[in-house]
């Protein structure tokens, strides 16, 4: 299967993720750029949230609710957006950069597409090169999951956050992403493997540029400068996109991450700060209301980064209405008051959210990876983790911080760097404690996930960086040509802004970026020796339909890859997770099965769980397998115990039929 001849499918996906949205944000009033940037992040809210109702309401999870949903949510839009319009919420004055813009004319209209277009060929060239085909699956421990989770949802009907948890027996689970690539598989009828690279190309190539572009035109303002740096940068970073579909994996993380910088530019303009778009302030308060249920369904933690980015923010917005208040009415305890209450409630309200919304503490066990002072450096290069230092944006970065420090107006960017690097920092150095669990426990103390937070921190300063010094350039170039005519001037500096922004892509895509997609890379590639399935067990998984009958149960060791029958074979697998509870009578199989002859207990225990297939994949297994080899050896010999008959064989991969029950 080539790239090419899933194209049709390509766009599926992409209107799956942006249809909804787009609809949504027409109704809100939303207009060109915005528009289509934050189309994705409404998108989501509205399919994740509608895959919840649905399943209360007991309608089979499809296409049919996301419409009801989407019309339901254009109309309640249309209707608060009506309501809304020309009320600036708050109570704060309107200030003199939300004025609304002059139309954008064609050619403007063309070079903004023309740079979206620019970001993502080079961020979806990239992901396919991580991916290799189109029906490549990540080799890796949480994938097991992944793609079984998709496969049960598509089974039981159920999409809710709610209820998928129930397949390794858990509670609430963010199931955005699924929900997406199942409707994706509905749609398109393509194998599960090939819907989630499509979906993932979709939101790594698309999602994540156009939310980047938005937070910097915020930051910076809608120029052609800060949309092309921006999205050439968005494409610069090894730590994301690349890493959420490298380590874990974490596809959740991937797509509350790719949406959260339209989320922070949004929590920016509905305070007053940043730059418009000619949106104003209570349009973007409304659609960062709408943003938020999908970005908490695509992953909880993406909330909590939405938080503390926006605190330094917030706690900016706060000074300045404290000090206007001040200079008009003088110091007033009433007003003072009010501000010290707003101040200390909301600060009491998020230490409350903070110390709630987190996994369990004995789930944040991940180790600190290297030194403090190595941790502030791979922040300050970019080249988190261990990657190589990432020049240019380095340049960028410490440019823009450099700029920022001399403009007290935006030290609040500086607070969002902060905050970014601090949460980094703490989880790649700190040793375990109190401290450490208590600022990056949500994230369970796990440096990767830190590090793929940095990038939406970095960018929009790189980006203030990489305007300034266009600037600059461009005021002694003017100087210096003077004399010459205005065409000739005009010419020489797009010939010159062209000619940065080919260096700035050309240097950015060397080595942090190389080496971030060759550690992916090496996952997706299915061989004799693959850590999860090897290219033996592809085979047999791809024959099984032949072998074994809808309904029929099959046994076999989790850790080898062998659960996987259930998503890459449409095959009911008694345990379809690593980790997770298990049937009763599972675990009796797991140390007994080849006794089956002579115990009676087992012989029952496989008919209660309607177990009559192994899939023996042996003790090659994910994740540090050595460990375990004294684990799940009642699965081993089961064809010299009489309990098992060979019906099928690809190298070592095995499948068995349990004979001795009957």
């Amino acid at each position: 299967m080539s790239w090419w001849s899933v194209v049709p499918e390509f766009i599926m996906a992409v209107v799956i993720l942006f249809g909804p949205g787009l609809l949504i944000g027409v109704s809100a009033g939303l207009r060109r750029f915005a528009l289509v940037a934050l189309a994705p992040g409404f998108s989501v809210t509205v399919i994740a949230g509608t895959a919840v109702l649905a399943d209360f309401v007991g309608i089979p999870w499809s296409l049919g609710p996301v419409v009801l949903g989407t019309f339901v949510c254009v109309v309640g839009v249309f209707l608060t957006c009506r309501g809304w319009r020309g009320i600036r919420p708050l109570g704060f004055r309107r200030r003199a950069a939300e004025v609304r813009l002059r139309p954008v004319g064609w050619r403007g209209t063309l070079l903004v597409t023309a740079a979206v277009v620019l970001a993502a060929v080079t961020v979806g060239s990239r992901l396919i090169g991580a991916f290799g085909e189109p029906e490549a699956f990540s080799q890796t421990f949480d994938n097991v999951f992944h793609l079984n989770a998709i496969r049960y949802i598509l089974e039981t009907g159920s999409g809710s956050a709610l209820t998928v948890g129930a397949m390794t027996g858990g509670g609430f689970y963010p199931t955005a992403w699924h929900d997406l690539v199942s409707l994706a598989v509905q749609l398109t009828d393509v194998p599960i493997p090939v819907a989630v690279n499509l979906v993932n190309v979709c939101i790594g190539a698309l999602v994540w540029p156009l939310s980047c572009i938005f937070l910097a035109r915020v930051v910076v303002g809608p120029t052609l400068a800060a949309t092309w740096v921006a999205a050439v940068l968005s494409a610069a970073f090894g730590a994301f996109p690349l890493l959420m579909v490298d380590f874990g994996v974490l596809y959740p993380n991937f797509l509350g991450i790719s949406i959260l910088p339209a989320a922070l530019a949004l929590g920016l303009q509905a305070m007053g700060l940043g730059t418009a778009q000619g949106e104003g302030r209570a349009l973007s308060l409304i659609s960062l209301v709408l943003t938020l249920p999908g970005l908490a369904l695509a992953h909880p933690s993406s909330i909590m980064a939405l938080l503390v980015f926006l605190a330094p923010a917030a706690l900016c917005r706060w000074w300045l209405s404290l000090r206007e208040t001040v200079r008009r009415r003088g110091v007033c305890l009433g007003s003072v008051g009010i501000h010290a209450l707003v101040l200390s409630g909301s600060a009491f309200a998020a230490v409350v959210l903070w110390m709630t919304v987190r996994p369990p503490k004995e789930a944040a066990f991940w180790p600190a990876v290297e030194s403090p002072y190595r941790a502030v450096f791979e922040v300050i290069t970019s080249s988190a983790i261990d990657r190589p230092v990432s020049w240019a944006v380095m340049i960028l970065a410490l440019a823009g911080l450099v700029h920022l420090v001399r403009k007290p107006g935006m030290w609040w960017l500086l607070g969002v760097y902060g905050v970014a690097g601090l949460l980094f920092v703490v989880a790649a150095s700190f040793r375990s404690g109190r401290i450490r669990d208590f600022v990056t426990g949500i994230w369970y103390n796990d440096p990767p996930r830190l590090a793929a937070l940095l990038p939406v921190a970095i960018l929009p300063v790189a980006v203030v960086g990489a305007v300034e010094l266009w600037k600059w350039g461009k005021r002694r170039a003017l100087r210096t040509a003077r004399q010459w005519p205005s065409g000739r001037r005009r010419l020489v500096l797009q010939a010159g802004g062209a000619g940065l922004l080919a260096l700035l892509l050309v240097t950015t895509q060397q080595g942090n970026v190389d080496a971030a997609q060759t550690a992916a890379a090496r996952m997706y590639r299915v061989e004799a020796s693959s850590p999860l399935v090897s290219s033996d067990e592809l085979a047999l998984l791809g024959r099984l339909d032949s072998h074994v009958p809808p309904g029929a149960v099959i046994v076999g060791n989790p850790w080898n890859g062998s659960s996987l029958a259930y998503a890459l074979a449409d095959r009911k697998a008694l345990q379809l997770h690593i980790l997770g509870a298990i049937p009763p009578g599972t675990q009796l199989l797991y140390d007994r099965l080849r006794d089956a002859t002579t115990d009676p207990a087992v012989c029952e225990a496989v008919r209660e769980l309607n177990v009559g297939y192994v899939l023996d994949f042996g003790h090659h297994e994910v994740n540090f397998g050595d460990e375990r080899r004294d684990v799940f050896t009642g699965l081993d010999d089961l064809v010299g115990s009489g309990a098992a008959e060979l019906i099928d064989s690809q190298g070592t991969a095995r499948l068995l039929r349990i004979t001795a029950c009957g």
